[in-house]
């Protein structure tokens, strides 16, 4: 992911609107990009900050550590996604595989 597909992926991954994907090459694009960063902690702040607001609720003391947060559980989330679908496509393609031997064993018994 470049700047530009990050920065205007900005308020969609604050609104979680992101598929798994998505928010792991934003994340890992945050994290290798200091502007990009800096971007993503303005917009955080205002938009929880607003929210917080909205809500009657305390405002945070520390944004990024609270992003920072944010940011390490659903990249961990993501990632275990990935493996899981990737596990499930392994599987899916064993079993495939397997169906495949047995039919070709049945057609070969009943030629022979």
């Amino acid at each position: 992911m470049n700047c530009q597909e990050a920065q205007s992926n900005i308020m969609n991954y604050i609104n979680h609107n992101l598929s798994n994907e998505q928010t792991k090459e934003f994340i890992e694009h945050i994290y290798s990009c200091p502007n990009c960063q800096d971007e993503l902690e303005i917009n955080y702040i205002v938009m929880v900050g607003l929210q917080q607001l909205d809500d009657g609720e305390i405002l945070s003391v520390d944004f990024r550590k609270k992003l920072k947060e944010d940011m390490d559980m659903r990249y961990k989330e993501a990632v275990r996604e990935e493996e899981r679908s990737r596990s499930i496509r392994v599987i899916l393609a064993a079993f495939l595989i397997s169906l495949f031997l047995w039919i070709l064993g049945k057609v070969l018994a009943f030629i022979v």
